[in-house]
């Protein structure tokens, strides 16, 4: 699998975005707790999402929900030019859920102050984030979740990188999962990612050229956190690239005043 170089800034987004069919937006959206959330996007939440804000016990992780929730449909509708209330999304098999009638995929994860939205024209893509916690049994988790090639090299690490080292591991097996859209139904010890950098998908079975078909990639979040992206396609090199446009990357930061 082609390595990606996972260097890059955070910007400001541009006023008009328009998605080429080889560019992947990536959103990195601060959840500021002293932003009233609920207040600010509560409105243009769906009654089925609004049921689901509803569901938390604690305050805090329903507003973190109405934000998260809140800030993917206001991106979306920009791409879309239409208002945030106004999108419709349906939902896989596996939970996925996707726009209605769309062209466009994204994909949303949020953990602790932090959310990232992934955004391809008509190319799966998966995205997660993780704050990196120290209190993790990393060793029952490796052993339940991850390949005896990734236990295996999870264990070679020196006991103080090995939080990092799990996350690493942890956030792109889930990118490249939710890319999917298959849930576990897509098994996590069917394939094999790198546990440091470059990202890399290494090996996925039953079918070694699977990997081939896909980039993965990392994401520098902020400290103590763990962001990784999967999406359908490949970086080109040599002929390939001279053929057709090779994927580009953007990574833009939200605000709640954009």
């Amino acid at each position: 699998m082609p390595k990606h170089n996972s260097r890059f800034t955070w910007s400001p987004p541009p006023i008009a975005l328009d998605l080429q069919h080889h560019q992947v937006d990536i959103w990195r959206v601060f959840l500021d707790p002293r932003v009233d959330s609920a207040k600010l996007f509560e409105s243009s939440l769906s009654a089925d999402e609004s049921q689901r804000a509803a569901s938390f016990h604690f305050a805090a992780d329903r507003d973190l929900f109405i934000a998260a929730h809140g800030c993917l449909r206001g991106i979306l509708a920009r791409y879309l030019h239409c208002e945030p209330r106004e999108l419709s999304f349906s939902t896989g098999e596996s939970g996925k859920p996707s726009l209605v009638d769309k062209i466009i995929d994204f994909n949303l994860s949020h953990s602790g102050d932090y959310a990232l939205i992934a955004i391809a024209h008509e190319r799966r893509v998966g995205i997660d984030v993780e704050c990196v916690r120290r209190d993790v049994e990393f060793e029952n988790l490796a052993d339940r979740y991850f390949s005896p090639k990734e236990v295996s090299e999870l264990m070679a690490f020196p006991p103080e990188q090995r939080a990092t080292a799990f996350f690493n591991c942890w956030t792109r097996k889930e990118a490249y999962i939710k890319a999917h859209g298959l849930g576990l139904s897509l098994p996590l010890n069917n394939f094999d990612v790198s546990l440091d950098e470059p990202a890399i998908l290494r090996a996925t079975r039953p079918d070694p050229s699977e990997a081939d078909r896909w980039t993965l990639l990392s994401l520098d979040v902020d400290s103590d956190y763990a962001g990784a992206l999967a999406v359908e396609g490949s970086i080109l090199s040599g002929e390939a690239a001279s053929k057709r446009k090779e994927l580009e990357f953007e990574y833009w930061d939200w605000n709640f005043g954009s």
